[in-house]
């Protein structure tokens, strides 16, 4: 069940990262793979920290939607391809902001994640004891 799971969310994963790559086009900043790489970095974190808190959803299913769908939704190498693009071309402050904003705002994204589930596990818990 496990593979399955990877296999089906990896295939809605590539699907949803191709269309929106299509619906914003970007020119020569490649906001597009950097938004895709920001928005996985959120949901990952708030995949592994908030759905595991519900004993209902299996640790298989979890793993197959971060690994599965963020993991091919978001692109290490196509932000890699880029990158090396914008540094050929010698676009190099471009190159800079765009390694900046996704490396920071990766970890920004991802802690934003973790902020997110840490609240709404509070706020479950809150109404468990109720």
């Amino acid at each position: 069940m496990y593979y399955f799971y990877i296999a089906i969310f990896g295939g809605l994963g590539a699907a949803a990262r191709y269309w929106i790559s299509n619906v914003l086009e970007a020119g020569l900043f490649p906001y597009n793979t950097l938004l895709i790489n920001l928005v996985g970095c959120f949901l990952l974190a708030v995949i592994f920290r908030y759905l595991a808190t519900f004993p209902r959803i299996s640790s298989h299913l979890i793993t197959g939607i971060g690994t599965g769908f963020i993991g091919s939704f978001t692109t290490f190498s196509a932000f890699s391809l880029q990158t090396a693009h914008l540094i050929l071309d010698k676009h190099y402050l471009l190159a800079v902001l765009y390694l900046g904003a996704s490396c920071f705002g990766g970890l920004l994204s991802a802690g934003l994640g973790v902020f997110v589930s840490n609240k709404l596990i509070a706020r479950k818990e809150s109404k468990e004891d109720e």
